[in-house]
């Protein structure tokens, strides 16, 4: 069944949001009478019915609603530099949230090629991934961030940051799945000297993810999935 995301789900009468509508009645081609799945991004899944369906918007009528804990205990949040083709960025989200993802900060550092974001677009790239995987929770993308006002935020004791020089220890034998944990994940030309030092002085520790030298996506997905595999396994 096609799903679709309605942010408020407290009521049996729904109306679709402007954009799912747009997608529902013109893409998809709903009809009255199709059964559907709505979701709230909140764990919130409702299995519900198509009443109308027209230009005007599409609305629908709820018959049961259920509430999907989160399936992490843990949270995982990633920030990471945008790439300067948006594309590889938004394939990075878009495997991140499929994989299993919290957060995603867009990192902004003293070598990020990309400094402007439409976070509206990555929120769509976001939503459509999370009705790709049929999850029931949305994960948080951040307005673009600087380095220097994220280390200013609360952060989980657990905190780490990629880094390709030197012999820093793999993440893999680093990161504790009983924790919530962030990763930052440089640009291209990684992180500055100075910005690692910043890092390591507010608790981040430097670790690598393998042998290879990953592009800035490659690294980010790769961290996330260990992660989420990780807390799957316990």
């Amino acid at each position: 069944m096609h799903r679709f995301l309605v942010p408020d789900l407290t009521h049996d009468a729904v109306a679709l949001p402007e954009e799912e509508a747009h997608h529902a009645v013109h893409v998809l081609r709903v009809k009255a009478g199709e059964r559907v799945v709505l979701v709230d991004g909140k764990g919130t899944v409702a299995d519900a019915e198509i009443v109308g369906a027209d230009k005007k918007g599409c609305t629908a009528h709820v018959h049961e609603r259920r509430f999907i804990a989160a399936e992490r205990k843990a949270r995982i949040h990633l920030a990471v530099a945008p790439t300067k083709q948006i594309d590889r960025f938004e394939w990075f989200l878009e495997k991140a949230v499929e994989v299993g993802v919290d957060r995603v900060t867009p990192l902004m550092t003293a070598r990020t090629e990309r400094t402007r974001l439409r976070t509206d677009r990555l929120l769509r790239v976001a939503v459509s991934a999370m009705k790709q995987s049929q999850r029931a929770w949305l994960p948080v993308i951040d307005e673009p961030t600087d380095l220097h006002v994220l280390l200013q935020r609360p952060l989980p004791a657990q905190r780490y940051f990629g880094w390709c020089e030197g012999t820093p220890r793999s993440f893999m034998a680093c990161y504790a799945p009983s924790g919530d944990c962030l990763v930052l994940i440089g640009p291209e030309g990684d992180f500055t000297h100075a910005e690692a030092a910043q890092l390591t002085a507010g608790g981040f520790a430097p670790v690598g993810l393998g042998e290879a030298r990953l592009r800035t996506e490659t690294a980010a997905l790769a961290a996330c999935t260990w992660m989420s595999l990780a807390q799957q396994a316990r």
